[in-house]
């Protein structure tokens, strides 16, 4: 059976996989020539960063992360993760955790890691972080998950209720919206994600998302995608 990380792994796939060529991006990551425009097709390849190598990012800023967000990371090299609602950190192997340390040292985050959030992705209106809300105990750190309002600057009246009740789920989440919108609108597959996380999407985060789905209703109805 193919696990929750393959599954995300192949719907992101299915998507336009194109990115800007660097130096740094090995051959073997090139699924084609690079274009005119200065643009290639990649794929992932196997990762291999250790359990330790993301120890020791936490020890340096002195930030926790979940058990199954370090699965995810490290299982490829990957040269984007734009999900449209969400930007997940990507991983190329000339520096493989500069994504996930540039969200960790950032004038944002010094403001938050000392409050137990740490800062992993970026919200995809650009309305600031995501963030693990480190500051409850629970099960390999399976952190529940909010947005951080970049304008706050740092103070909590800037924090979300609760969106996605762990990474595991938000990675179950977006997986369904990548593969389902194919062939539906966005708006129609955001409401799927209350049965999926239910105790997060569903419950305190139904808010969050509702202001995303009526956004993408005005916008279907206004210009038609």
């Amino acid at each position: 059976m193919t696990d929750k990380i393959e599954q995300f792994f192949n719907a992101y796939l299915t998507r336009d996989v194109s990115s800007v060529y660097t130096e740094d991006v090995p051959k073997e990551m090139m699924a084609s020539e690079v274009n005119e425009d200065g643009w290639y097709e990649w794929k992932p390849i196997p990762g291999s960063l250790t359990d330790d190598d993301y120890k020791k990012l936490e020890l340096e800023f002195g930030a926790s992360l979940p058990v199954s967000f370090i699965e995810w990371h490290k299982r490829y090299f990957f040269a984007e993760c734009d999900c449209s609602i969400a930007r997940l950190p990507h991983s190329l192997p000339a520096q493989p955790l500069a994504e996930i340390i540039s969200n960790l040292d950032s004038y944002i985050a010094e403001q938050l890691i000392p409050l137990g959030l740490i800062p992993f992705a970026s919200e995809g209106n650009d309305a600031g972080p995501l963030v693990f809300d480190t500051r409850g105990s629970v099960e390999k750190n399976d952190y529940p998950i909010r947005v951080y309002d970049h304008e706050y600057d740092g103070e909590l009246e800037g924090l979300s209720e609760i969106i996605f009740s762990s990474f595991n789920k938000m990675l179950a989440c977006l997986t369904h919206f990548l593969n389902e919108t194919n062939t539906r609108k966005h708006f129609e597959v955001i409401a799927d994600f209350y049965a999926i996380d239910p105790d997060g999407a569903g419950s305190t985060g139904r808010s969050y998302w509702d202001g995303w789905i009526e956004m993408g209703r005005a916008n279907f109805k206004e210009f038609g995608y």
